[in-house]
């Protein structure tokens, strides 16, 4: 049984400015919040296949993440985890009133889903909201 963690949030810019500020992934240490950070340095803006290491809640991630979709102003995908437990998180890029809607779409699951659902959704949620605050004030 997976789960799904979500949140959005209008930023005023174009859909192209907000996705090529997220997809800048070398900008991250200067504006990503403490609750998702890149470890070591980065080659470039990202690609599909590209695997991040990464700070999640402060803690080292096991396995890094891997880079799944880019499709330029429409989606941002990427995953990892276990079979015990893994996310594929979402961002997708949307005009609005006022700008872009940046909705972050994060699926859970795995053999503890179950189990871990009621820490890991606020969590999730929590950090999905840092990332797009935080994605807003560097785009705006």
């Amino acid at each position: 049984m997976s789960f799904i963690a979500e949140a959005s949030i209008v930023i005023a810019a174009t859909p192209e400015a907000v996705f090529d500020k997220l997809v800048d992934h070398p900008s991250w240490h200067a504006w990503m919040p403490a609750t998702f950070r890149p470890v070591g340095t980065s080659r470039g803006p990202l690609r599909v296949g590209d695997k991040l290491p990464m700070y999640i809640a402060r803690l080292p991630v096991v396995t890094p993440i891997e880079v799944l979709v880019v499709d330029r102003a429409e989606e941002i995908t990427w995953g990892g985890g276990s079979p015990l437990l893994r996310a594929r998180h979402r961002f997708l890029f949307e005009s609005a009133a006022g700008g872009t809607r940046v909705r972050s779409v994060e699926t859970w699951e795995g053999a503890l889903d179950w189990a871990l659902k009621p820490v890991i959704k606020r969590v999730a949620e929590k950090i999905a909201k840092d990332q797009l605050e935080a994605l807003r004030k560097a785009a705006e």
